[in-house]
């Protein structure tokens, strides 16, 4: 298989699905999705001429990792719709 192969067939795919492991902040789907995103480099460096694509795909890990997707910052970050009982309180 070719690079434009990999892409076509479990790149793009691969790519999607991390997007969607990283929805939210989540540790749990943070960890699939970086485990996603290895098994991609790794698969990316294998295939012949594919160099150039493994470290397009480490480079959004890194990205990721920089802005601590997984990480004790998910674990304390609220969603707006976590905090919607501060807007429906009635006043007393």
């Amino acid at each position: 298989m070719d690079v434009l192969q990999t892409w076509t067939l479990i790149g793009i795919p691969g790519l999607l699905i991390v997007a969607a492991l990283f929805v939210g902040r989540s540790v749990l789907r943070a960890w699939l999705g970086y485990a996603v995103l290895g098994a991609l480099v790794v698969l990316f460096f294998l295939t012949p001429g594919g160099g150039l694509s493994a470290a397009a795909v480490g480079l959004i890990t890194v990205f990721l990792v920089a802005n601590g997707r997984g990480t004790y910052k998910d674990r304390t970050y609220r969603e707006h719709h976590e905090e919607r009982s501060v807007f429906t309180r009635a006043q007393s």
